[in-house]
């Protein structure tokens, strides 16, 4: 167990058959695990800064979701049951539970059917800026657009860390030069020739198509079965995740058991964006 409540510990656990990374923070194991689930693409280290603000209260555990990170690959595919089944499967093989669940867009979508089915071993559930539909509006379909254009825009490798800072500073001058190498270092790896490319599996790239459009049924669905305590929480600002959209899935989750809130100021990024915003609404959530 990793006794700097600021730098994690590598660990690995075989779940489904695949070889999953996670990064645990530490801390006293007699306190409430805290999982938390990235986006689409991302990794356990998109949350190194979050992570620690939780060491006085959790116990917690970030994990690379298949697929993703150091996580294997799967033959499989990567269907949002898929990814699920590997947090369930996840908790009883740790026996780290029941936890407080907080999923970051994808992260979003795979804490919806986590909810359904595996929501005895769930504390509290936090649904970060994704529902099961695209965002209707003008904004939400652009953002869309623009997301995929951006994925289909980056080049398919980098020769150099230099090349591939160079590249991200060009998508975002606002962000900082530590920020910038934190992506770079943890985003990519060293191919057969030397090239740095995504650690992501090019397969994941479906989920942002047609798969995305046949799961949305199936995650409504599985909004309405959610058993455990769930907090739907969007970017006041977000043009991913809809008010109305929001308001809808914490009224179809039974028993009164669901609410909204949203972080002032923050769109999509949500504690990317307001970090103490998004901590205060969450811990507040956890408490209850």
């Amino acid at each position: 167990m990793a006794t700097n409540p600021t730098v994690p510990e590598d660990k690995w656990l075989t779940v489904n058959g695949l070889r999953v990374h996670y990064l645990d923070w530490g801390g006293d194991w007699s306190k409430r695990p805290l999982y938390l689930l990235h986006g689409l693409g991302g990794h356990a280290h998109a949350f190194d800064k979050f992570a620690p603000l939780w060491a006085e209260t959790h116990h917690v555990i970030a994990i690379d979701e298949r697929g993703c990170g150091d996580s294997d690959w799967s033959r499989e595919g990567y269907s949002v049951q898929a990814f699920a089944a590997d947090v369930g499967e996840f908790a009883l093989k740790t026996g780290l539970y029941p936890f407080d669940y907080y999923g970051h867009s994808q992260g979003s979508r795979i804490g919806m059917v986590v909810g359904a089915y595996y929501g005895h071993l769930v504390s509290h559930l936090v649904l970060g800026d994704y529902g099961p539909e695209r965002d209707p509006s003008p904004a939400g379909r652009a953002t869309a657009q623009q997301r995929m254009e951006g994925r289909a825009a980056r080049p398919k490798g980098f020769f150099s860390p230099q090349q591939a800072f160079d590249w991200h500073r060009q998508q975002d001058e606002k962000l900082s030069d530590e920020d910038i190498w934190h992506t770079v270092k943890y985003t990519y790896r060293r191919n057969w020739d030397g090239i740095l490319v995504p650690k992501t599996d090019p397969e994941i790239n479906w989920l942002t198509g047609r798969t995305a459009l046949k799961e949305g049924p199936f995650l409504w669905e599985c909004v309405s079965r959610v058993s455990c305590k769930t907090l739907v929480l969007r970017g006041g600002v977000s043009t991913v995740l809809d008010k109305a959209q929001a308001q809808k899935m914490a009224a179809l989750i039974p028993n009164g058991k669901g609410a909204t809130r949203e972080v002032p100021g923050a769109g999509h990024g949500l504690q990317n964006e307001n970090m103490e915003g998004a901590f205060r609404i969450l811990r507040e959530f956890f408490e209850t």
